[in-house]
């Protein structure tokens, strides 16, 4: 067959690594929600996927996005434009795998006989080609994946969070990767886990993954026919009137802001009616934070969180400048200017303020930090401090110096770590009398008082559990994101242990819960 000179330079372009989202439209048909054959048209969402995938891609997202067709329309044309290439499709189930492979199949076929390339195999659910390319679909399971094969088109990992042998496969995985292949780890949450922490670590800068996030609002044009159906049952059910946004609950409010509709909302009702509220924030998130939620896993309630954090924006609580905090001491201004110390309200004379201050050892890196929680009497936070890079030694000073600056507050330092230094240096050297101390026994049964806190699994699961009815019951006025931030990944082990999933930290969640011992306690020693 003779191709016109217009349509051999439209090929051209087509062929052209800039312009896949133009040759996926125009050479591959989809199949609609309804069973109908059509022309394949991305969404907003897919297409700005396509344009910013980069070499490593890590997804998290809401369900039946459609992010499994349009990896298999990717990888048909990376095979076809380019000979010799591989991809590799994973999915978690041999289930989930027969519906990819149907897919990949469906449009393949679709594509016009003049460009498609002829099929050397259909079998075992992978297709291979006569230019050396093939597309393999795979099942997740106990075995590594790929061992010797070569990966250089497209690695696409879904529902990662299912996996079995998480860690064990992405090694295997990514040794098969070539510089050339585009890596897609894609899912929904799921609670904590590794697809969990390689998001946030991507969206710390902490690894090599580009994060992408999309949420059931952005993606509304694949669910047009079920927001049709969900609006039709509604006004059936309400003598034909809508859901207006005044009718809208607090967390509806939240997400109308984030450009949910009337329509969203009613579907969203019926969603949740269906299963439960816990469920649908992990089939289908707002945010990031509101898929990790697994029902009794997060210690805090991460709505309340999130509405807070919401609250400090609309409301413009930021930290004091420097010319604006007076009377600070010479050696805590370098602190202010570099952000590691924030101060929403200088000391007031009279007022007692209690100063929670957990130690680390100031190596740097991704290493933990060393924080104060600063508090007044009545339970309002009016200052932070948190750095990786400050030695126990240095920190002491730092904490004798906001400790006298706040009026002389009770300082509470848990023992762990760098505290003992820090402890024996405040004290001895700096001459600081009030410090929270705690009771034990000697061998002659003779009481003694230490200075310090010990934490243990019983005063640490004591100490969270104040902290989390003090939360709940609005007993504390946090003015920090960045402890909120915290407060979303930390969450309750299998084995009643109290931490932050892994990639995140827990420092200033530990200088809070601190801090609320201090305040619970009767100590107060002036000097």
């Amino acid at each position: 067959m003779e191709i016109s000179l217009a349509n051999a330079k439209k090929l051209n372009w087509l062929w052209q690594d800039e312009h896949e989202i133009e040759w996926i439209e125009t050479f591959i048909q989809a199949v609609d929600k309804s069973g109908k054959v059509c022309k394949y048209k991305l969404t907003d969402e897919q297409k700005a996927l396509l344009q910013s995938l980069d070499h490593k891609n890590v997804i998290s997202k809401s369900r039946q996005l459609g992010i499994s067709y349009v990896v298999c329309s990717i990888s048909l044309r990376r095979c076809i434009c380019h000979p010799n290439t591989t991809c590799v499709l994973i999915s978690h189930s041999q289930e989930s795998t027969n519906k990819v492979f149907a897919k990949l199949k469906q449009q393949f076929y679709s594509i016009p006989d003049i460009i498609r390339p002829e099929l050397l195999t259909n079998n075992r659910q992978e297709l291979s080609f006569v230019n050396g390319s093939r597309i393999s679909c795979q099942t997740a399971g106990n075995k590594d994946l790929c061992r010797g094969d070569t990966i250089n088109g497209v690695l696409h990992m879904s529902e990662f969070a299912m996996w079995k042998n998480q860690e064990g496969q992405m090694q295997s995985l990514m040794q098969a990767v070539t510089d050339s292949a585009t890596v897609i780890i894609e899912s929904t949450t799921k609670g904590f886990n590794l697809f969990s922490t390689t998001y946030m670590q991507a969206r710390n800068g902490e690894n090599d993954f580009k994060p992408f996030f999309f949420n059931f609002i952005n993606g509304s044009s694949l669910f047009i026919p079920q927001y049709k159906l969900a609006v039709k049952s509604w006004k059936a059910r309400h003598n034909g009137k809508m859901l207006t946004e005044d009718e809208y609950d607090e967390e509806e409010k939240s997400l109308a802001k984030l450009g949910m509709t009337p329509e969203q909302a009613v579907w969203r009702r019926g969603k949740i009616s269906e299963s439960s509220l816990d469920a649908f924030h992990e089939e289908f998130p707002s945010t990031f934070e509101e898929s990790c939620i697994v029902s009794g896993s997060s210690v805090f309630d991460n709505n309340k969180v999130i509405r807070l954090q919401q609250a400090i924006v609309q409301q413009n609580i930021k930290p004091l400048s420097l010319d604006k905090i007076v009377g600070i001491p010479q050696v805590l201004r370098p602190h202010v200017s570099n952000r590691n110390l924030k101060v929403w309200q200088i000391p007031k004379k009279g007022i007692r303020y209690v100063l929670g201050c957990d130690v680390a050892e100031g190596l740097g890196g991704k290493r933990d930090s060393s924080t104060i929680y600063v508090s007044d009497k009545d339970g309002v936070q009016v200052a932070e401090f948190k750095s990786n890079k400050v030695k126990p030694y240095e920190f002491a000073d730092i904490i004798d110096a906001m400790g006298r600056w706040y009026n002389k507050g009770l300082l509470v330092v848990e023992k762990a770590s760098g505290g003992h230094s820090c402890i024996e240096r405040l004290r001895y050297d700096k001459k600081y009398m009030n410090m929270y101390k705690y009771k034990c026994y000697d061998e002659f049964k003779r009481t003694i008082w230490k200075v310090g806190f010990d934490t243990n699994n019983k005063t640490k699961s004591i100490a969270v559990n104040d902290m989390r009815e003090w939360f709940d019951k609005g007993l504390i006025d946090i003015q920090s994101n960045d402890l909120l931030e915290e407060m979303k990944t930390f969450v309750a082990e299998d084995n009643g242990a109290f931490n932050a999933v892994v990639g995140s930290h827990d420092d200033l969640v530990s200088a809070c819960w601190l801090c609320i011992a201090g305040m619970k306690s009767a100590f107060w020693y002036p000097f």
